[in-house]
């Protein structure tokens, strides 16, 4: 789009590294790099508010840029580039889903989470993106699902665009079927709130079926998952940092994902395993529900129907199945999510700079 790109990232997306982890290379894409904090140097239980004044000071410096496209939910920025700036919601940090909790109109009514919360609206409320509906006072906001835009809306009071995320591609064989064992896979980084105990106690109810759980690992979540492979029957295998050739080994011999989050905003997971032909089966919540992403026979509610979704998923696999999840899973593909952001961006630049020139017209012709 003729933009140079300046990356303010918590490490700098080394390109062997991006490639072997994420399969995808973006180091010919950036023009410059701003160092920011990773989770180990945020304090705990405060880091979302730590996180939003550095980035808010961070923005300070940046006063001359075009436009600011940010990928989360808990940032600042100063009043003065808020009508320029993008932020891509994956899902609303400061609102966390408690893993019991299933619907939307549960989300503020925790008292502690009230507490918790009182300081971050008033701060939004008057530098962040939360402003009136004045053009020139607020951010512009795209999300990744309807599941996400809905809680924006009852959250933060603002519209979001949907623009569904690039979710990973397959295209080796799907047909042949004894390749494929009774496996069960998970993908996902190892931390509580993706709710791994539900998995173990599912594969404790299934010892004749191989589970292979792939995911990353911070590390301030090892404890956690020295845990889980303490209390891990013998029928499960653990994939840590697993590379993307790894990954797809994996993907490539199961016939099911198991996915355990409670209120999953949208899932890249569950429609990269549909592209590798792989049935995944989910809680009955989140973007799976809300956007059709995940069929309603492979939603569960509880332990022992997601027990009985996975026999049912291992038993109801096949190729034509496996072909027919390989080609839902297309409308999600990378390139897909690239023409629909770069004409989102296209348009919505052309908007702000009319904006802008309209409102310079104006401020001119009053000093006049």
């Amino acid at each position: 789009m003729g933009f140079k790109v300046l990356l303010c990232s918590t490490a700098y997306p080394r390109r062997e590294q991006a490639l072997s982890r994420i399969g995808i290379d973006v180091t010919d894409s950036i023009d410059g790099f701003l160092k920011a904090k990773d989770r180990n140097e945020l304090l705990p239980f405060l880091g979302v508010y730590q996180s939003m004044v550095d980035s808010y000071f961070y923005f300070k410096k940046l006063d001359k840029l075009d436009f600011v496209f940010i990928t989360g939910g808990g940032t600042i920025m100063p009043r003065t580039i808020a009508n320029k700036t993008l932020v891509y919601v994956h899902y609303i940090t400061d609102y966390p889903i408690h893993r019991k909790v299933t619907k939307q109109q549960d989300y503020l009514k925790s008292n502690m989470k009230k507490i918790y919360m009182k300081p971050w609206l008033f701060i939004s409320n008057n530098l962040d993106i939360s402003y009136k509906l004045d053009y020139i006072k607020r951010a512009t906001i795209i999300t990744n699902s309807n599941y996400t835009k809905n809680i924006i809306r009852a959250a933060w009071g603002m519209d979001a665009t949907v623009i569904y995320p690039p979710c990973p591609q397959y295209s080796f064989p799907l047909d042949i079927q004894e390749k494929r064992g009774n496996v069960v896979c998970s993908m996902g980084r190892f931390t509580p709130e993706k709710n791994y105990g539900m998995i173990i106690k599912i594969a404790q109810s299934l010892p004749n079926i191989r589970f292979e759980l792939v995911g990353s690992v911070a590390q301030d979540k090892i404890s956690y998952l020295e845990k889980l492979k303490k209390n891990a029957p013998k029928n499960i295998t653990f994939h840590v940092n697993a590379t993307v050739q790894e990954k797809i080994d994996v993907l490539k011999k199961s016939k099911v994902l198991l996915h355990s989050f409670i209120g999953e905003p949208f899932g890249i997971a569950l429609v990269e395993a549909m592209s590798a032909g792989v049935i995944p089966v989910t809680h009955n919540s989140g973007a799976a529900k809300v956007d059709s992403i995940v069929p309603e026979e492979f939603r569960y509610d509880n332990l022992d129907s997601a027990i009985a979704s996975v026999v049912n998923a291992t038993s109801s696999w096949n190729a034509p199945l496996a072909l027919r999840l390989r080609e839902f899973a297309k409308s999600f593909s990378p390139e897909s999510f690239r023409q629909n952001l770069k004409t989102f961006i296209s348009n919505w630049f052309k908007s702000i700079e009319c904006n802008h020139r309209s409102y310079e017209a104006k401020t001119n012709t009053v000093w006049e």
